[in-house]
């Protein structure tokens, strides 16, 4: 089934200036999990309007170089762990704002 995926509502959003990376933290559940490359590039199109086929278009659009059936299995599985860490939730419903994120820096 082709779900729209949600961030959590209670996401916190941690930039390190220093580094290409970003950290988002479940402030409910605590667990943290460290997004680099293609997971950041995932978790920005994770905002409840694409469904899971809408975020590997527009990857695979980007990033013409890659297999397309390797970068399926990265969305699915990565889209797998955020909803492990309880980051983010696939729903029948697509979002009918933006998603409630809390933004910081290290």
């Amino acid at each position: 089934m082709n779900q729209f995926w949600h961030r959590a509502k209670a996401v916190a959003e941690v930039l390190d200036d220093g580094e290409e990376r970003l950290v988002v933290l479940n402030l409910e559940r605590g667990s943290p999990l460290v997004l680099l490359g293609s997971a950041a590039a995932i978790w920005e199109l994770v905002d409840g309007t694409r469904t899971e086929d809408d975020i590997l278009k527009e990857l695979t659009s980007t990033f013409a170089e890659a297999d397309e059936s390797s970068m399926a299995e990265h969305v699915r599985n990565f889209l797998a762990a955020l909803s492990f860490h309880g980051l983010a939730r696939g729903s029948d419903k697509p979002a009918t704002g933006p998603a409630p994120v809390m933004k910081g820096g290290i």
